[in-house]
């Protein structure tokens, strides 16, 4: 079953662990990351991000997780944050924004991704995403 994405946290919500993200923009186009066929929900497509470490603040997290994946350092703020229900499991997910004057130059964490792409959300649509994953860029969409 596919997860469910709220932005408000729905009736009985108790988040298992905090996932950070961000989404990047450039010249209308945002960043997506292709996952590695070896990791988790390998082959799809999703923005920069993962789990949150202990004693990370939120922001924290999505600088590291950006610096991680792709090597690169922006001026996050906060965008949304997703409430997301699976069978088993629920989380949040802070995204946070930032858009770059210039294309930055990426250099992509192998291990877990295999190619970065700037896409609309058209393009986006098109390509095989994470679950959840069309459900996010929407919101992301009618909330910028």
């Amino acid at each position: 079953m596919a997860p469910r994405v709220f932005l408000t946290p729905p009736d009985r919500f108790v988040p298992e662990l905090t996932v950070v993200g961000c989404y990047c923009e450039w010249e209308g186009a945002f960043l997506l990351l292709k996952r590695h066929p070896q990791c988790l929900s390998g082959g799809k497509w999703c923005l920069p991000g993962g789990k949150l470490n202990v004693g990370e603040s939120r922001i924290e997290g999505a600088r590291r997780e950006l610096q991680e994946e792709v090597g690169v350092e922006g001026d996050l703020s906060h965008f949304l944050t997703f409430y997301i229900m699976r069978d088993t499991l629920q989380y949040d997910f802070a995204l946070y924004r930032c858009t770059f004057p210039q294309k930055p130059q990426l250099r992509i964490h192998l291990e877990e991704h295999t190619e970065g792409r700037w896409v609309t959300h058209k393009e986006a649509k098109i390509l095989p995403l994470i679950d959840g994953g069309e459900q996010v860029l929407d919101l992301c969409l009618e909330n910028l």
